[in-house]
């Protein structure tokens, strides 16, 4: 008997939990980049949202928790591959996405990407010079410059320092960290 209540008010509960979620005014977010997925807190949990698609969800403020920015290309022996970047802020416009009832939010971030490249010069022990990078979305959006090829990180870039008639003067690679 004891048994039977039990399961009888965890069923009402789970009826009545559901029925306030599936009750809740909605909306919908869209990912209106090619190859973005968007990563927000939804119940206290992260999930991506998946590009060009309309994805109904409940009506607030959804934060955004991580970006992946996926586009296809050449791997370094010319075949086909997945290259990504991701995210994990600063997010600029895309840190809280607001939903309206009945509404489409569309979010539209990601390429063209702004490459910074703020450069330091040290001298101790010799003259070195590091060159950063910075990759920055349309929406303000930092991605990390951790560049990964499927699902291996890619091999670190090289960099060439010309002359203003295209003389290579030194060459180097960048290092990851």
């Amino acid at each position: 008997m004891r048994r039977t209540a039990i399961l009888a008010s965890l069923l009402v509960m789970l009826l009545g939990g559901g029925l306030t979620v599936w009750a809740a005014p909605t909306g919908k977010v869209k990912i209106d980049t090619p190859g973005m997925v968007v990563e927000v807190e939804l119940y206290g949990k992260k999930v991506a949202v998946p590009p060009l698609r309309e994805v109904p969800v409940v009506v607030g403020t959804l934060t955004t928790k991580g970006i992946k920015l996926h586009g296809k290309g050449k791997d370094t022996k010319n075949r086909p591959a997945i290259w990504r970047l991701d995210s994990v802020g600063p997010f600029g416009e895309l840190k809280e996405i607001q939903v309206t009832s009945g509404e489409t939010t569309t979010v539209d971030a990601g390429a063209p990407l702004t490459v910074k490249t703020p450069v330091s010069i040290t001298t101790k022990g010799g003259t070195k010079v590091n060159v950063g990078l910075s990759f920055i979305g349309k929406a303000g959006e930092y991605y990390r410059t951790v560049v990964y090829m499927g699902r291996r990180r890619a091999p670190a870039p090289k960099i060439a320092f010309l002359t203003e008639d295209g003389k290579i003067l030194q060459t180097a690679n960048f290092e990851y960290g």
